[in-house]
């Protein structure tokens, strides 16, 4: 039988290859190729849309809004954000009239998430029509709002049948309406599974929305203003049916008295995906959900970013915690002001199921000149490589090593175990390898050139022992919600480098056809995502962050 051209293929076997293209400038080439590839690709390529408005450019829109744009009916999240501009003066009169432009010429009940990133209120007019105008978002943000937006959104016929969709619920509190408002979306959506709640309380007591903490946090005997207004339509909380959720997301809000609140609210033994970032108390939280009761039964994913006591309850409460719970599949652990990391049997306890390990200790604050990040020796860490064999990303801290030294024992003899890890994809290093013996800071490019021979040794060494492995990473990236690549953040993919940015040519010392010799190209932030997707360890906003790569300063004279 003759092999069959692609052009003889169906077109379900045609969308099925395409669906696996992910940059979206091969997308655009294959658009360009005929017809039938051009309405196949656009269902993927506008998946997604982000949009920058705010600028000049917002005279384009009336071309991507033009009713033959064929793309418009497969977009399925939209994600608006303020044009990076000098002058911003009436930018955000302009946003708000690009956004309703948008959404007045959108095809209705298409959009599956709307997202407004700007940190500005959003226009209660815009908030209106798109609720009216699109019924199956599956996903809705409580964020600060110009005026109350109730008055108009209940006079919205069968607007019922919007919250019947909702399955995540976004809370951004930042003063008391936005709460208020967020009581309300988490009232109407009787189908919940997943809920965020990051708070962005101002600290500063002369501000219009200053909220005294004792007001706003729970007590040991009520509610605070978050809880009692959020969870409003659940009191008495001691009578209340519990959310049946599988993914909970918390930031910045105090857990010290959550037995008597969020333990009663949620029904936490269901939960599958559970993150906990810069909440005071907690130990409390981790001890809490490690009874019986509340224990997790299937738990896939966590991720805790907490500074500790001078106790280190936190940690002895995570240690607990990890022993007790089973069948992890993504952790995420990184602590400040910490005496020592996590335990390796608490680690090695889901060796079976665990994929993604990020973890992350200092025994001070992030930045601090005097702080250091704490390393497994190691013993420690060849126990975690031998026995968590299905790890695919890794991000750890690393023994001091010297970037000028051709053969840096001290790292090989305690790096050796990774290579046992057989599928790992994305490697991540946060501590910088620095350039002694040498007393004399290099410059950026010098050092990024030092780092790349560095990255191409590890290659070598691991193709054979660790053949998927496609991303070496160096230093912690601190934009991560900038869209924009970080100078505090190196990374390397391995291959043809120019056939990795989209060009076929060959360049000497890149991977020959057997694959014998492997060559680290530096690539950036954001075109990680198409080499390798197995990466995501790496768009965490980790504490490292602060920590700065020792080169020097553009300005120096030296």
């Amino acid at each position: 039988m003759a092999a069959l051209k692609f052009s003889e293929l169906s077109t379900d076997l045609k969308t099925l290859i395409v669906s696996h293209i992910l940059r979206p400038t091969d997308l655009v080439a294959v658009c360009l190729t005929s017809k039938q590839l051009h309405e196949i690709a656009v269902r993927f390529l506008y998946r997604d849309v982000p949009l920058d408005i705010g600028c000049p450019h917002d005279s384009s829109l009336a071309a991507f809004l033009n009713s033959r744009n064929i793309g418009l009916p497969y977009i399925r999240k939209l994600d608006l954000y303020l044009a990076d501009i000098p002058d911003k003066c009436g930018q955000l009169e302009q946003a708000h009239f690009a956004t309703r432009m948008i959404l007045e010429f959108l095809p209705e009940n298409i959009l599956e998430r709307f997202s407004w990133h700007p940190w500005q209120n959003f226009s209660a007019g815009n908030l209106e029509l798109l609720y009216r105008k699109q019924r199956r978002l599956k996903n809705l943000e409580g964020i600060s709002l110009d005026a109350d937006p109730w008055d108009k959104l209940n006079k919205i016929p069968n607007l019922d049948e919007l919250f019947n969709n909702v399955r995540k619920v976004y809370c951004f509190p930042d003063n008391r309406d936005v709460l208020t408002f967020c009581g309300e979306l988490l009232r109407r959506t009787k189908r919940i599974e997943s809920l965020n709640i990051h708070t962005s309380f101002c600290d500063d007591s002369d501000h219009q929305h200053y909220i005294n903490p004792r007001e706003l946090n729970d007590t040991a005997t009520e509610p605070g203003l978050i809880t009692s207004t959020v969870f409003s339509h659940m009191l008495p909380f001691e009578s209340c049916t519990p959310l049946n959720i599988t993914k909970l997301d918390l930031q910045k809000v105090n857990l010290r008295f959550c037995a008597n609140t969020y333990a009663r609210v949620i029904n936490f033994r269901g939960l599958r995906d559970l993150s906990v970032q810069r909440c005071p108390g907690v130990d409390t939280f981790l001890s809490e959900i490690s009874k019986s009761s509340n224990l997790p039964v299937k738990l896939l994913d966590f991720s805790i970013k907490h500074k500790d006591n001078d106790e280190d309850d936190g940690m002895s409460a995570l240690d607990g915690f990890l022993c007790l719970v089973s069948g992890i599949e993504s952790l995420m652990i990184d602590f400040s002001n910490s005496e020592t990391l996590p335990q390796v049997d608490s680690i090695v306890r889901h060796s079976k199921t665990l994929k993604t390990l990020i973890v992350h200790a200092a025994d001070g604050d992030w930045g601090s000149e005097t702080t250091d990040e704490l390393i497994y020796d190691a013993n420690d860490f060849k126990k975690i490589c031998e026995q968590c064999s299905a790890i695919e990303e890794l991000s750890i801290a690393t023994p001091d090593r010297s970037i000028t030294d051709c053969d840096p024992q001290q790292f090989n003899t305690w790096g050796e175990p990774y290579l046992k890890l057989a599928n790992l994809r994305t490697l991540h290093f946060t501590v910088w390898p620095t350039n002694k013996p040498s007393s004399a800071a290099v410059s950026r490019d010098t050092y990024i050139a030092l780092l790349q021979v560095h990255a191409t040794r590890l290659f070598d060494t691991s193709l054979t022992a660790n053949p998927r492995l496609n991303i070496i990473a160096f230093g912690t990236s601190d934009k991560t919600y900038d869209r924009r690549d970080s100078p505090n953040l190196v990374i390397f993919a391995k291959g043809i480098a120019p056939r990795i940015v989209g060009n076929s040519r060959k360049v000497k010392g890149a991977v020959d056809e057997d694959g014998k010799k492997a060559y680290a190209q530096e690539v950036g932030y954001h075109d990680r995502r198409y080499i390798e997707q197995k990466s995501e360890c790496l768009e965490l906003d980790l504490g490292a962050n602060k920590v700065k790569m020792p080169v020097k300063d553009l300005w120096d004279d030296d």
